[in-house]
């Protein structure tokens, strides 16, 4: 277990974030949001540093007063965050998902270490299109081969499906469109919510799938990974895996908020799977179920690591 949610009431939960091995300081660093049951909800980021992956300092703070400051506006709630090392700049990029009071967008601080001070660039990530009329938010965002990828919560009110955009800086980004899952289009509600790679066939997206809906929440029990083909705008299947849960932080049925993020050791000697987990003894839902931030180990092969 990394990290405990503020309380054990309902609707308390921490996650929806993004740990990296940051090569500049050696140290992995880790952003999530802190939530409270309504009407609280998300009401701040907090960022973290570590040397092994396993046991956090806290480094800083922004909350949604903060926010709203920098913006001009009342922010309500924030949600999915996102946090890596613009390698053009060396400035660390935090993305942070934003509840306006008429729909979610995102937007992005900077700084030079996780103890900030953090810089507001302001939104990066608007609505706008009929795809994501209502939502652009709860990001997944990586570097590879020079491009920045994003994978985004697109909501139409209609659909719910995750979308592609690009951008050659990290703060202007282009949007492609809702992609398609071999071919064929998206269910209607599907959210990826997990790590893009670089793969030999170009990005690859490997994480949680949010295919259900409990009680007003999104929730995965399905670990899935794909080649990110952004010039047709389809993901191809590589693995379709079932999470199964195991350990006494998630509940059978529905283990998972959805929330994921993988990263690797500087050795390569074992990934590094943290997922934001339902707590067994509350129950699903928006207002009600509990959620911590977990860590699973995998050992890599030596075998493996040589390829």
């Amino acid at each position: 277990m990394i990290l405990d949610p503020p309380d054990f009431k309902p609707g308390s939960w921490v996650g929806a974030g993004r740990v990296f091995y940051d090569s500049f300081y050696g140290e992995y660093v880790m952003a999530v949001r802190m939530r409270r049951a309504p009407p609280l909800r998300g009401y701040e980021v907090r960022i973290y540093a570590s040397n092994d992956g396993e046991c956090f300092a806290h480094r800083s703070t922004l909350t949604k007063e903060e926010i709203s400051g920098d913006l001009g506006e009342e922010i309500l709630s924030v949600e999915g965050v996102q946090i890596l090392r613009d390698p053009a700049t060396c400035r660390l990029y935090l993305y942070i998902s934003v509840d306006d009071g008429k729909g979610w967008e995102t937007v992005l601080y900077t700084a030079d270490d996780p103890a900030g001070p953090w810089e507001c660039r302001g939104y990066v990530l608007r609505r706008g299109e009929e795809y994501d009329s209502l939502e652009a938010r709860d990001p997944i965002i990586d570097v590879v081969d020079g491009t920045y990828f994003m994978l985004y919560r697109a909501n139409s009110g209609e659909r719910l499906n995750t979308a592609l955009a690009v951008s050659t800086d990290g703060v202007k980004w282009k949007k492609l469109g809702v992609l398609k899952i071999d071919g064929k289009p998206q269910p209607r509600y599907l959210q990826l919510c997990g790590t893009i790679l670089a793969g030999a066939r170009g990005p690859i997206y490997v994480g949680l799938a949010r295919r259900f809906v409990v009680n007003g929440c999104g929730l995965a029990r399905d670990f899935e990974a794909y080649v990110l083909d952004y010039r047709s705008l389809n993901l191809e299947t590589i693995a379709k895996l079932e999470w199964k849960p195991g350990s006494p932080y998630e509940r059978s049925e529905y283990p998972t908020h959805g929330y994921c993020s993988v990263t690797f050791d500087p050795e390569g000697e074992r990934a590094l799977i943290y997922v934001e987990s339902l707590d067994p003894s509350s129950e699903p839902g928006w207002r009600s179920q509990v959620d911590r931030w977990i860590l699973y180990e995998v050992k890599i092969p030596g075998s493996m690591r040589r390829r």
